[in-house]
C-alpha cells in the first residue's frame, strides 16, 4: 500500500522513489591545504590541520675537519713533490740526450786546499840562511845542507830576523859521550843511549833587542830519528836562560840530546829560525 505526503511516517516516498547516482565526493586539494597557511575545514567533520614549514637547521662545523694552515701545508708539500718529480724527469731526459757525459773530477776539499796553500806560503816565507867560515867569508858550495853539514867550531850560520836584524849561531863544542851535569861524573843515561851536549854561541846585530829563545829552534837528526832539545831542566844554562840581546851582543848556552848509540855516527845538529831554512852541523 502506497503512502502519500499525508503518511503517518512523514516520509515522502515519491520524492525519493526515483533512484539516481550519488553526487561525487569532492575532496579538498591536498597540496593547496599543505601550502596554504590559512586553516581549512576538513571534510566529513575531520579535524583540520595546517603545515608549518620549519626553518632549515644550521649546519655546525664538521668534526675532524682540517684547519686552514694544514691544508696550506699539504698544498705546499704536494707542490714540492711535483717540482722534484719534474726535476728527475728532466735529468733523465738530459742523460738520455747525452749518453757519454764527461767523468766528474773530484774537487780538492777545503782542508786539502788550506794545507797546500799553507805549505806553499811556508816554503815561500822561509828565507835561506847564510853560512860563513871562521874568517867571515860566505860559503856558497852547499855547506850547511843535510848531505854536506857544516863543521862545528869552524862555520857560522845566520838569518835575517823579524826585527830586520841578523842572528848568527856558531856551535863551539860537541860532547857525544857526556854525563848529566850534577851527577858527579856518574853515567845515569839508560844503557844503549848517549847523552850529547852541545855548546853554542849566539850573536845579534840589528835594531832593538832580540831574545834567542823566541827566534831559534834547535834539533838533532840521524838517518832514522828526529831528536828534540831536552836541555831545559837538565843543564843550568839552556837557551831559555839568555836575556834579550842588544845589537852587537852575544851569549853562550847549551843544548842536550839523548841519542841511541847505533845512531851517533849519523847524528847531526839542526839549527833554524822561525822564518829561516834549516841548516846542519856534523858531530863527527
Amino acid at each position: 500500500m502506497a503512502q502519500g505526503r499525508d503518511s503517518p511516517t512523514g516520509y515522502d516516498w515519491e520524492a525519493h522513489s526515483d533512484p539516481s547516482e550519488p553526487a561525487p565526493l569532492a575532496l579538498p586539494d591536498r597540496d593547496r591545504v599543505l601550502r596554504d597557511d590559512a586553516p581549512h575545514d576538513a571534510p566529513y567533520g575531520a579535524p583540520s590541520f595546517t603545515y608549518d614549514p620549519q626553518e632549515p637547521l644550521e649546519e655546525g662545523p664538521r668534526r675532524g675537519g682540517l684547519p686552514a694552515w694544514a691544508i696550506v701545508a699539504i698544498v705546499i708539500v704536494q707542490a714540492a713533490a711535483l717540482v722534484a718529480v719534474v726535476g728527475l724527469v728532466m735529468g733523465g731526459l738530459q742523460r738520455l740526450a747525452d749518453p757519454s757525459p764527461a767523468a766528474p773530477v773530484a774537487a780538492p776539499s777545503s782542508e786539502e786546499e788550506s794545507a797546500s796553500v799553507a805549505a806553499s806560503q811556508s816554503s815561500q816565507e822561509r828565507e835561506p840562511g847564510v853560512v860563513t867560515d871562521s874568517a867571515g867569508r860566505e860559503v856558497t858550495d852547499g855547506t850547511g845542507g843535510y848531505d854536506r853539514p857544516a863543521t862545528v867550531g869552524e862555520h857560522t850560520v845566520s838569518w835575517t830576523a823579524w826585527t830586520d836584524g841578523a842572528l848568527g849561531v856558531t856551535p863551539l863544542e860537541v860532547d857525544t859521550a857526556a854525563t848529566a851535569p850534577g851527577a858527579d861524573g856518574k853515567d845515569v843515561v839508560q844503557d844503549g843511549y848517549r847523552l850529547v851536549l852541545v855548546t853554542y854561541e849566539v850573536r845579534y846585530d840589528g835594531p832593538g833587542q832580540l831574545a834567542p829563545a823566541e827566534e831559534l829552534w834547535l834539533t838533532g837528526e840521524s838517518d832514522r830519528t828526529y831528536f828534540p832539545d831536552i836541555a831545559e831542566g837538565l843543564v843550568p844554562d839552556p837557551m831559555t836562560s839568555i836575556s834579550p840581546l842588544d845589537s852587537g851582543e852575544s851569549a853562550r848556552f847549551r843544548s842536550a840530546f839523548l841519542v841511541p848509540e847505533k845512531e851517533v855516527d849519523t847524528f847531526r845538529l839542526g839549527v833554524e829560525t822561525f822564518s829561516g831554512e834549516l841548516l846542519y852541523f856534523t858531530t863527527g
